[in-house]
């Protein structure tokens, strides 16, 4: 075959694959759908809301009688925060807190909350404080708002949560009395300080007390803040015949009063110290402690095994050198976590009203592991959810605490009628 009919043939050949090739492609472009450019979300504004970080005010006593107290709340939280920033924040944006120091007064908290809202323009509200005049204000502007439980609009304002459930003057758990009742007690003294939410949980303590078996042998309801001189409180304690006692103070005030009693040689049956969680704490009073009873403020003891989401916070606040064990640390770190689901739930644009509208829905709050069942933020027995059904107990024993391999879980009463409207959960 002639060089030329070769090429002739080459030529015909090439032209027919090419002539395929421009079929294939249009039959393609036929049937492929146009490429829609994907438009970056735009956001209508929303208060501490940009398009790369979520201010939240975190507000606690700093400093102040209160303040060893709420020691490592801030730090707690931030931990929470700073774990999750790691992981590239929440829904795009990291999360910066600003720590505000309310001192627990309430004319000083009042400012503090103007200033983180009003002038900081923060979205939201991290707290654990005695002090409640800040919450009309928050309510007012629609303001986020979850921390420590014990302040009566963690059960009338639908925008404020309480970290371990809802907080209410109708309603109470009775583990704290059966718990008494366990340690022998028959006759109790109730001892508080003056805040809204000491009294509150008083008032609702003395209405339990009767339906497991005990009497009150009286009430001391004007208790310092902080350490003081109790020895008239100890006299007074001797002098109504009370064998045992539930101290609704601070810590420092119970170590106060404990301290009275063993000077006064008063050997209470049972006494019940709130927020006794600290080791280090028994280690500077034992012999004042020793026997006592302590809970932590609503989530998991410190030393219980088996629990992933303690080993976790216990591990993250020593790696950052701060106690992980104070009273109100784990709740840092618990209201933190239900601080981030809640933006989290939100959206990529999230508002005030959303974020509460969501969180408001949910009924499996679990505080990163550290609650000792899950809790509901649904209407429940109060509009704002239940109060807690568990509490976890520690015993001081020879200069440390020795927890309960597990929570405390009782059935909640109607404080007015004694009736009993929840059974116990199974923890």
């Amino acid at each position: 075959m002639s060089v030329s009919r070769k090429a002739a043939i080459a030529a015909s050949g090439l032209s027919a694959a090419m002539l395929l090739a421009m079929t294939a492609n249009a039959a393609g472009a036929a049937t492929a759908k146009p490429v829609v450019p994907v438009k970056p979300v735009v956001c209508a504004p929303a208060p501490g809301v940009d398009a790369t970080t979520v201010k939240v005010a975190v507000i606690s006593p700093r400093t102040g009688a209160s303040a060893s107290n709420f020691a490592g709340f801030y730090e707690a939280a931030k931990l929470r925060v700073d774990q999750q920033n790691a992981k590239g924040g929440v829904n795009g944006r990291k999360v910066v807190l600003t720590s505000y120091d309310d001192q627990a007064s309430g004319a000083i908290q009042t400012g503090v909350a103007s200033k983180a809202i009003d002038q900081d323009g923060n979205f939201g509200v991290i707290e654990a404080t005695t002090a409640d005049t800040m919450f009309p204000a928050l309510k007012s502007a629609n303001v986020p708002v979850i921390g420590l439980t014990n302040l009566p609009a963690q059960t009338t304002d639908r925008n404020a949560f309480g970290a371990t459930g809802a907080f209410t003057t109708s309603y109470t758990s009775l583990g704290s009395a059966q718990k008494l009742k366990d340690l022998g007690a028959s006759n109790v003294m109730v001892i508080n300080h003056n805040s809204p939410g000491a009294n509150a949980a008083g008032t609702a303590f003395l209405a339990t007390t009767a339906l497991v078996g005990l009497t009150n042998a009286s009430r001391i309801a004007d208790a310092p803040i902080g350490a003081y001189d109790a020895t008239s409180t100890a006299l007074k304690f001797k002098a109504s015949g009370a064998d045992s006692a539930d101290l609704i103070l601070l810590v420092d005030g119970s170590v106060s009063v404990l301290s009275a009693f063993k000077q006064q040689g008063i050997n209470p049956k049972g006494v019940l110290v709130a927020g006794l969680s600290d080791p280090a704490t028994v280690a500077k009073a034992p012999a004042a402690l020793e026997g006592a009873t302590g809970s932590t403020y609503g989530t998991v003891a410190p030393g219980v095994p088996g629990k992933p989401g303690l080993r976790t916070y216990v591990n993250g606040m020593k790696a950052a050198g701060f106690n992980p064990y104070g009273s109100s640390a784990p709740i840092g770190f618990v209201s933190a976590d239900t601080f981030l689901k809640g933006l989290a739930l939100a959206g990529k644009c999230p508002t005030r009203q959303g974020f509460i509208d969501q969180l408001r829905n949910q009924d499996k709050i679990t505080g990163a592991g550290l609650l000792p069942i899950p809790i509901s933020y649904k209407p429940g027995l109060t509009p704002d959810g239940d109060p807690a059904s568990c509490s976890w107990y520690m015993t001081a024993k020879g200069g440390t605490l020795v927890p309960d391999l597990k929570p405390t879980c009782a059935p909640i009463i109607e404080v007015a009628t004694g009736k009993v409207v929840k059974a116990a959960p199974k923890a």
